[in-house]
C-alpha cells in the first residue's frame, strides 16, 4: 500500500487516479485488491486513507467534497451494473450499459452512482457489488470470477 498511497492524495487533490491489478488468472490480483478480513487490500486503504484525508481537510471549513461511488463489471463482453438496488428489475443492470467517449474521460451512461459519506458506507456498497458478481470457474482457479470489475469513488 506503500507504494500506492500518494495516489489518495492527488485524488484529493483533484487528479483522476487509476489504481489496477493485472496478472494470470490465480497471481494474486483480488488478494492484493480486496484482501482479508486479517490483512486489508489496496482497495480498503485507499478508501479509508480518503476518508481520514477528508476529515483532516475539512475540520477547519476550509474544503468541502463530494464524493459518489459506482461499481461495474465487465463479463463475457457485457457491461453490468453491480449496484443495482432496484430488486423488481434484477437484469437491469445488463439493460444496454455501453462505454461512452465523453467531455472528460470515458463513463457508461445508466450506471449507478450513489452518493457516499464514510469509508464505511463504500465497504457496504463493495459488498452488495461481490455479491452481484458473476462467477464462473477456470481451468486454473476454480473461485475465478472470469470478469472484471471496477470501483470509481
Amino acid at each position: 500500500f506503500r507504494e500506492v498511497s500518494d495516489l489518495c492524495t492527488s485524488i484529493l487533490d483533484g487528479y483522476n487516479v487509476c489504481i489496477f491489478a493485472y496478472g494470470q488468472t490465480g497471481s494474486g490480483k483480488t488478494h492484493t485488491m480486496e484482501g482479508n478480513k486479517n490483512d486489508r487490500g489496496v482497495n480498503y486503504r485507499a478508501l479509508e486513507k480518503i476518508f481520514d484525508d477528508i476529515s483532516k481537510n475539512t475540520q477547519n471549513g476550509a474544503w468541502e467534497y463530494e464524493i459518489s461511488v459506482s461499481l461495474l463489471e465487465i463479463y463475457n463482453e457485457e457491461i453490468r451494473d453491480l449496484l443495482c438496488l432496484d430488486d423488481r428489475k434484477p437484469y437491469q443492470r445488463l439493460i444496454n450499459l455501453k462505454l461512452k467517449k465523453g467531455e472528460h474521460g470515458m463513463y457508461v451512461p445508466g450506471l449507478t452512482v450513489l452518493p457516499v459519506t464514510s469509508h464505511e458506507e463504500v465497504t457496504q456498497l463493495m459488498k452488495l457489488g461481490h455479491k452481484n458478481r458473476a462467477v464462473a470457474c477456470t481451468d486454473m482457479n476454480e473461485h475465478s470470477s472470469r470478469s472484471h470489475s471496477m470501483l470509481s469513488t
